[in-house]
């Protein structure tokens, strides 16, 4: 597993920014319970204008690790989605279901590995998840707020350490 911080006025934050708003993926968080972002769409006037939209978000699953994470899929992205796990919330064991990166957004989120080791992301840090056989990794949401994070699948071959 790969763990980056995101600096400000870098390339990757960048390339992020256009990737989420070319793809419509929001881009602002409210503070509290709801997600909300904002949109630019073009108005019968032949302008384009602002509002402000909110994230619905649905269980993952009924059972298991899936059953304490809400999801929010984004449109026609196989495989992209915003998931928020509540303040306290701990996903069991489970592997990765696909090769991806995990963006933290909000939240402080702990991950343990298979082998015991646990690394903290905070908002602006990332994570490359491989582990999709094998014991798996836990999920966390050690901080005070929900732990919220966008998904992006990562097609690219594995690279070995």
């Amino acid at each position: 597993m790969s763990i980056t911080r995101l600096p400000a006025g870098r390339i990757a934050a960048a390339c992020l920014a256009s990737a989420l708003a070319l793809a419509g993926i929001p881009t602002a968080l409210a503070a509290g319970a709801k997600l909300t972002y904002l949109r630019l769409y073009p108005g019968p006037d032949g302008v384009s204008h602002f509002s402000t939209e909110t994230l619905d978000f649905v269980p993952a699953g009924v059972s298991g690790v899936e059953s304490v994470l809400a999801v929010h899929r984004l449109g026609d992205a196989k495989g992209a989605m915003v998931a928020r796990l509540k303040a306290g919330a701990t996903e069991d064991w489970h592997v990765a279901p696909r090769r991806q990166f995990m963006f933290c957004l909000r939240g402080i989120v702990e991950v343990t590995a298979g082998d015991g080791e646990k690394r903290r992301l905070r908002p602006g840090e990332f994570l490359l998840l491989e582990d999709v056989t094998g014991k798996g990794h836990r999920t966390h949401a050690a901080g005070a707020v929900d732990h919220v994070a966008l998904a992006l699948p990562a097609e690219a071959p594995a690279v070995s350490p």
